[in-house]
């Protein structure tokens, strides 16, 4: 998720929550498909401060990656917000700065950590976040990254706006195979903006990005099986792509580009999340079965998930300040999917 996007949000949250002399509980965002069911506080005593949650993975059973971006960390915590490990390449590559920008499960085997400073694009962890090594020098960290059931990882978004291809990869970043895709309308727009994300589910491979409306839903190897593409009058399709020139952007950004795709997720098995941002309407959401069909959604709202998984939904939250000079971690409200009645 593009970090500049969230903060906005983020900081929307701190403004309309109650000022008081001591922290309070924040009350829950109302959702129409989602229900809360509790709150994971990142507040024991072994536990690092948190400047800001850049991405968040969660595996199977629960347990959390959580990526600083402000921290320059990745923490490994148990369901309930208690910290395993903190994922630290220095125990088996010291002496080279660590940016981390996401981190991903790779099944019950390993983890995986995209790092964006300078020394290795990445960096392999056992599955309890012991430092294995480097990430292979044809790693070359794409925009988004997943792990399909059977450890292959897949990325998009590692070149220019003319090379559009989807990499497989094994479990230590090293290139196996490369595939073309479809060329999208707005090229610029989409190499730009870290928006969208990537889902492996060992079956398909879905990948949305900020070019386009459309999700796009292919094979392992880059075929095009569909797109997933229902919308109605609230979204604002783009209409012309930004300049190639990076000096140019922030000019052609004043005028309103269109609703995009902000992120997209493997809610369950079956089903996939998407979530939008418009300049002029706010945010929202769409679920998906990964046959295209739409059974949820709800737009015009003004927060975004940070991840979803097992059915359920993670929104960051910051408390209130405790009056006591202390600085608050900030916590992740989670949130169950309802299946709508049809």
């Amino acid at each position: 998720m593009n970090r500049k996007t969230l903060a906005i949000f983020t900081i929307l949250l701190i403004a309309c929550s109650t000022p008081d002399t001591y922290a309070q509980d924040i009350p829950p965002l109302q959702f129409k498909h989602f229900e809360k069911i509790g709150t994971i506080k990142f507040d024991g005593l072994d536990t690092l401060l948190i400047g800001f949650i850049e991405q968040v993975d969660v595996d199977s059973n629960g347990r959390l990656l959580i990526t600083d971006w402000i921290g320059k960390q990745t923490l490994l915590f148990d369901s309930t917000g208690t910290l395993l490990a903190s994922l630290d390449p220095s125990t088996c590559h010291p002496a080279f700065p660590f940016s981390p920008s996401a981190a991903v499960f790779g099944n019950d085997e390993f983890i995986f950590v995209k790092n964006n400073s300078a020394g290795y694009w990445g960096y392999q962890f056992t599955a309890e976040g012991t430092c294995v090594g480097r990430a292979d020098r044809s790693f070359s960290s794409p925009k988004f990254i997943d792990v399909d059931p059977e450890g292959m990882l897949y990325g998009v978004g590692a070149g220019p706006p003319t090379k559009r291809v989807l990499t497989r990869m094994n479990s230590a970043g090293k290139v196996l195979a490369e595939f073309p895709l479809p060329p999208v309308e707005f090229p610029n727009y989409e190499h730009r903006f870290d928006q969208g994300g990537l889902i492996a589910d060992g079956t398909h491979i879905f990948y949305a990005s900020a070019g386009t409306l459309d999700i796009l839903k292919l094979d392992p190897n880059g075929t095009e099986v569909d797109r997933i593409s229902k919308r109605n009058s609230w979204f604002s399709s783009p209409n012309k792509d930004i300049p190639a020139d990076a000096w140019q952007v922030f000019e052609a950004m004043k005028d309103h580009w269109g609703t995009t795709i902000v992120s997209l997720f493997e809610l369950t098995d079956e089903t996939i999340l998407v979530q939008y941002i418009d300049r002029d309407k706010g945010t929202g959401y769409q679920v998906f079965t990964k046959d295209g069909v739409l059974i949820a959604e709800e737009l015009g709202l003004n927060t975004l998930f940070l991840h979803g998984a097992n059915g359920v939904v993670y929104s960051m939250v910051y408390p209130d300040y405790d009056g006591r000079d202390e600085l608050s971690n900030p916590a992740l409200e989670v949130y169950r999917f309802i299946l709508p009645y049809f």
